[in-house]
């Protein structure tokens, strides 16, 4: 039971880290905030759970 919690846990970490990258790398640099999307992108890379994190709260702006 154990097993598969951790394995769940580290699917939803992955989902969450590759939404996020591709959502980045959808949005048009005008809805970027804070820093440009090559920043964000590596960001992302270097540390996801943060980085994926941080694009959800900080680096995208609101819908035109």
């Amino acid at each position: 039971m154990t097993a598969y919690l951790a394995i769940a846990l580290y699917a939803l970490v992955v989902v969450l880290c590759l939404h996020a990258f591709v959502d980045c790398i959808r949005t048009p640099a005008s809805r970027v905030r804070h820093l440009p999307k090559p920043v964000w992108l590596l960001l992302m890379w270097m540390a996801p759970v943060l980085g994926g994190i941080a694009w959800r709260n900080l680096g995208k702006g609101p819908a035109r």
